[in-house]
């Protein structure tokens, strides 16, 4: 960890007295008084051995409904953006197309689920973020980095995040008016039913904006329905969502030149889930789901005949996970099957059937627990992969633990990096999937108003897939790279006194490169290599509450960017309203394919709990 070690000091150095100044005057301005306020303790949710935050022997990040109502944070995109090893990159405002990096790994690397069922989009990584639901409907984000193949299987690369959603517990009618700098406007209606055996939510919402520049205009709707019924022998949930989001993308995908591109992209999913207990000591948890997606492209938005794609895809899968309890410790099993399939005048018409199960067993004795486990998946137009793994966990104290996990993850190709093909573009249907061996080794302390968190980790990935070039006007050629070695570290540091919470975040990742610097690449070698993340949040009284946050970033290529965001909100009996500033100090930066990103605007919303 050497070359880890002189990279951290390097950028300290460089960025002490800005960064040191900042975090003082936060530190100063927090009352060290006598009182503090508990961490609350969750129970991380998990298709495996669901366990206590406190016992999890990896780097676990749950992120609570009332975290993400403190943010001020208008979308999940904006609350991703302060978790240290998340780089979100997004073209445009508002979350109108983002990609998410964990931990250096690539957008089609990491696994995202809603309520424990798998959104992932066969056709890109590019979609993820479409299928995120709006923050009224989020009980909590949980977040695991590292390897999850063992956990999850496929798209688990470099990890996952859950959205749990929330369950009604009282009838009512909440409307939202918000508008905004560019023309932002947004309504939302939300609505819940509570009866003696079920509880029913339905939520509605419309969001448009002119666009900070041109062609960067956009419309989207968002639909989610969610029922709980608590029957005598078993609970039955189903969750139904809706995304449709159009938009101009200007320079997105392309050129910066290409300034009329227009995309129309659709995101839908459909589950059902129960859960019974044959006896105390054994819990089944069955699940069907579909999930179905829509990508429309046209190169000239007036002219769709020039260039136009559309792909479609689906989704449609059950799994059953089951739980046992025994005098030996706590065993996990599962199995799971889906079909997936696509349909693309681009890509060609494709289906795929997945087969994937896994076995786990937790022994636990006195300080410490052992978690050796793996799982298979085999696709049947790919191959069939093995993922071993193991966690491996000591109490130190009763607030204090170090642990150790280690593991094998793959992924195989999307079907555009097999087969898609445009003038700067191209698929490469001989792929090999990617293969990576991830080490991890973390410390995590809570107690009472604070908590830390530290973790190094090193991922020896192989088969590596990228788009890359020699020279600027060749296209993009979707290749196996030899190996990348990526290593890296992240501390996380929140504190509670009395009514101020900071939290500070740092992660340090580097990229051995060295193989394959000849070539330039479009997505994977270009790592977020520091990144620290800040937000103070200061409850004025019981009616005003008001945050900053502060983030820099600097990629391996040295380019780096300071953003600074601030919320202010009111709220008093039925009524809520919140002012948020994006971007206050104007900094001129990009996070994507070159595409700029909109200075200083704002944001006013206005919650009406109607009963």
């Amino acid at each position: 960890m050497t070359l880890i070690t002189q990279s951290i000091r390097t950028f300290f150095r460089k960025n002490f007295v800005a960064y040191t100044g900042f975090s003082l005057a936060f530190f100063f301005a927090i009352p060290l008084t006598a009182q503090e306020t508990a961490l609350d303790e969750v129970i991380v949710s998990s298709p495996r051995i669901a366990l206590a935050f406190d016992e999890q022997s990896r780097t676990v990040t749950v992120i609570s409904a009332q975290d993400i109502e403190q943010s001020g944070s208008a979308t999940l995109v904006d609350v991703l953006r302060q978790v240290a090893g998340i780089d979100i990159r997004s073209r445009g405002t508002q979350d109108v197309q983002s990609d998410i990096y964990v931990r250096g790994g690539g957008f089609d690397q990491t696994l995202l689920l809603i309520d424990g069922i798998k959104v992932d989009d066969p056709q890109t990584g590019h979609h993820t973020l479409n299928a995120i639901i709006p923050l009224d409907m989020i009980e909590r984000v949980e977040i695991l980095k590292g390897a999850a193949g063992r956990v999850y299987g496929q798209n688990a690369f470099t990890g996952a995040i859950n959205i749990v959603t929330k369950k009604s517990t009282k009838e009512g009618m909440k409307a939202v008016i918000s508008g905004g700098s560019y023309g932002y406007q947004k309504a939302a209606l939300l609505v819940s039913d509570v009866r003696d055996s079920s509880n029913h939510t339905l939520y509605l919402e419309s969001i448009s904006s002119d666009g900070y520049r041109y062609n960067t205009d956009y419309y989207n709707q968002n639909y989610l329905w969610k029922s709980n019924w608590e029957t005598s022998a078993h609970p039955i949930e189903l969750i139904a969502s809706f995304n449709n989001r159009h938009f101009g993308a200007n320079g997105f995908y392309a050129k910066p030149e290409n300034t009329d591109q227009y995309e129309v992209t659709q995101s839908s999913l459909l589950g059902i889930s129960t859960s019974f207990q044959p006896n105390s000591n054994l819990l089944i948890q069955p699940k069907v789901y579909w999930k179905r997606g829509q990508d429309e492209y046209i190169f000239i938005r007036n002219n769709p005949s020039i260039y136009r794609n559309l792909h479609i895809t689906n989704k449609l899968g059950a799994e059953v996970n089951g739980t046992w309890e025994h005098k030996m410790g706590t065993t996990g099993v599962g199995f799971e099957l889906a079909s997936v399939s696509i349909q693309s005048n681009n890509l060609g018409e494709h289906a795929r059937t997945l087969v994937h199960g896994y076995l786990e067993h937790r022994f636990a004795s006195n300080r410490w627990d052992i978690t050796p486990g793996f799982s298979v998946s085999h696709y049947s137009d790919q191959d069939t992969f093995f993922y071993p793994g193991i966690d491996v966990g000591f109490q130190i104290t009763g607030n204090s633990r170090l642990y150790f996990n280690s593991g094998y993850t793959y992924r195989i190709p999307t079907y555009t990096d097999l087969y898609y093909s445009d003038s700067s573009t191209l698929g490469n249907e001989f792929l090999r999937p990617e293969k990576a061996l991830s080490t991890e080794l973390g410390f995590r302390h809570r107690q009472n108003n604070w908590k830390l968190s530290l973790a190094l980790f090193q991922r020896d990935a192989k088969n590596y897939i990228d788009y890359v070039k020699s020279a600027g006007d060749e296209r993009w050629q979707a290749t196996n790279i030899d190996q990348i070695l990526s290593q890296g570290g992240e501390l996380d540091v929140v504190v509670n006194i009395n009514r101020h919470k900071f939290a500070m975040g740092y992660a340090y990742l580097k990229d051995d490169v060295e193989r394959i610097s000849s070539v330039l690449s479009r997505y994977a070698i270009n790592s977020r290599k520091h990144h620290v993340s800040s937000r103070w949040t200061l409850r004025w009284n019981s009616f005003i509450t008001s945050s900053v946050s502060y983030r820099y970033a600097e990629q391996d290529s040295g380019y780096n960017y300071n953003v600074v965001d601030a919320n202010m909100s009111y709220a008093k009996g039925r009524v809520k309203l919140s002012l948020s500033a994006h971007n206050i100090l104007n900094a001129a930066y990009t996070e994507q394919n070159l595409v700029p990103m909109p200075k200083g605007h704002a944001l006013l919303s206005l919650h009406y709990q109607l009963y």
